[in-house]
């Protein structure tokens, strides 16, 4: 535990470090420039997702909807490969997943966000039209 403290007092010590052209840069990953102003999100999906990979009793159910709202659209939108679409309850909207299109699934967004990152089985997410749900590539 107190490593996972020290790591997060070391990144906002940092990120308080840096001035506004520093946010503004954009930096050479893996996937593609990114603007530095990201990191700060890309570090909270980080310790919010793994967190539930932990198994310690702190699941998707969790996350803050907030967050839940924001990492069911990015999912979404970066999955490869498939073709659906997502209704979360309560929030009004439909989200295209991949091409999207049919079946719909729905349920919990909190519970969608963890069957899409490969956090959860997807029990309890009602499929229209019935059947099983799709199979989700590897999120990364």
């Amino acid at each position: 535990m107190a490593d996972v403290r020290d790591s997060a007092d070391r990144f906002a010590k940092a990120a308080a470090m840096l001035s506004a052209g520093d946010w503004a840069a954009h930096l050479d990953l893996p996937n593609g420039p990114q603007p530095a102003a990201l990191v700060p999100w890309r570090r909270l999906r980080e310790v919010e997702v793994h967190h539930v990979d932990l198994a310690g009793g702190y699941t998707a159910a969790d996350w803050p909807a907030a967050f839940t709202h924001r990492v069911l659209h990015e999912v979404a939108a970066t999955l490869d490969g498939v073709a659906l679409t997502v209704r979360p309850d309560g929030l009004g909207h439909r989200i295209p997943v991949g091409a999207g299109g049919s079946p719909e699934v729905s349920g919990p967004a909190y519970a969608l966000a963890a069957w899409l990152t490969g956090r959860a089985t997807g029990d309890g997410l009602t499929v229209d039209p019935p059947g099983p749900l799709p199979p989700i590539p590897d999120w990364t």
